[in-house]
Formats: structure tokens, C-alpha cells, sequence
């Protein structure tokens, strides 16, 4: 999932930033004498130091950058109820027979094997109204509405409706990442809510497994 590949970027800019700011102070504040072959002192060019606190700089630039664009562990952010998390009426944990007696047989069916599940199938059924349903076992794991979809989460969010009033009804989110939005549940922060916006509303939303 690209939050793992970003929140390990941020982690090695951010060290990177502070490792490289500790050296250049230490050698700033107790300067350690380099000796030639000939054991008397080398001198340091003006370009090696100006390269040094060039690249501290960059580091520094790239993981301000990072925190800018990602949030995590947000104080004011609550986790979401499983009983909340529904999506165009189908419940994470629903059962196949129920999604097929709400929406019928799907135009299409993919199937493929998943690391995740222990190399089991995971099989995605596809609906003509932008509705993609996935199931492990014969039980629903995520699901994910995009486009020009009617269908709405159990509160009310739905494609079109603006950050503000999504915001409103699910509170703060547990991640924020560029203008995604992502709610955990209460049991597990793999599961959860997660807000795909442009331009201020609401493009997709996925609810169950964040990591299919």
C-alpha cells in the first residue's frame, strides 16, 4: 500500500535531516583536525562544506515537504465502529449470497491469488454502477464505489459530497494523505474507511480491507 512506501520515506527524510544536522553541528562546535599522509593538517575546501550543508538543507526541505502533505495519528481522530462500516449497503463481513441478493449477478468476475490471505483467491465482482465488491472465502473484505455512483456509506457520504461535510460526519480522519482521507476501525487499523477527494468532494470511497 503507498501510505507504507511514504510513512518509511518520511521516517529515513526525517533522520536523514537530523543525522545530517548533528554531524555538521559537532563539527561546527568541536572541529577534529584531518590529517594528511604526512601527518601534518588538511584543510577543508569552502565547496565541501557549502556540498555538506547543501545536501543537510535538501533533507531537511524533503521531510518538511513530507509532513506537509501527510498527517498521521491525528490527537482529535476517533476510530470508527464496526457497525459502521458500511458501504451502498453491504457490510464489511457480509456474506457473498447477500450481496447477490441486493445487487444481482455481476457484469464481471477477476480473480487472483493474495499474499495477504495466504495465497488464497480473492474475487472481485463488478457492477455497471461503479460498484466493485471483493470477497475472501465467500465473505466480503472491500468494497469500493467510484465514478458516477448513487450509492452512499451508511452515514451519508457519497460520490460528490464536499470535505467539509464528510468531515463533519466521520470527525477528524486517522490519515490524511495528499487528499485522501482514511478512517481506522475500532479492532483493526487495516480496516477501516478510506476517502479518495479532488477538487474539494469525494471521487471514491473504499470501506474494508485498505490494503487489497
Amino acid at each position: 500500500m503507498k501510505t507504507k512506501t511514504c510513512a518509511l520515506f518520511l521516517s529515513v527524510a526525517a533522520c536523514t535531516g537530523i543525522g545530517a544536522s548533528f554531524i555538521i553541528d559537532t563539527v561546527r562546535t568541536h572541529p577534529v583536525p584531518l590529517l594528511r599522509a604526512d601527518g601534518k593538517p588538511a584543510g577543508i575546501s569552502r565547496a565541501d562544506v557549502e556540498k555538506t550543508l547543501s545536501a543537510d538543507d535538501a533533507a531537511k526541505r524533503e521531510a518538511e515537504n513530507m509532513r506537509q502533505h501527510h498527517t498521521y495519528g491525528q490527537g482529535a481522530a476517533r476510530r470508527m465502529m464496526s457497525e459502521a462500516l458500511v458501504l451502498g449497503d453491504i457490510s464489511y463481513g457480509a456474506g457473498e449470497a447477500d450481496v447477490c441478493a441486493r445487487y444481482g449477478q455481476p457484469t464481471d468476475i477477476e480473480s487472483e491469488r493474495s499474499t495477504r490471505y495466504a495465497g488464497k483467491e480473492v474475487a472481485a465482482y463488478e457492477y455497471a454502477d461503479g460498484l466493485t465488491v471483493h470477497f475472501v472465502d465467500g465473505v466480503v473484505r472491500r468494497v469500493k464505489i467510484s465514478e458516477h455512483s448513487a450509492l452512499a456509506s451508511g452515514k451519508g457520504v457519497h460520490i460528490g459530497t464536499t470535505v467539509d461535510e464528510m468531515r463533519n460526519i466521520y470527525g477528524e480522519p486517522n490519515l490524511v494523505y495528499g487528499e485522501d482521507y482514511v478512517y481506522y476501525s475500532e479492532n483493526d487499523p487495516t480496516v477501516g474507511f478510506a476517502f479518495e477527494t479532488e477538487h474539494g468532494r469525494v471521487e471514491e470511497i473504499k470501506m474494508g480491507d485498505l490494503g487489497l
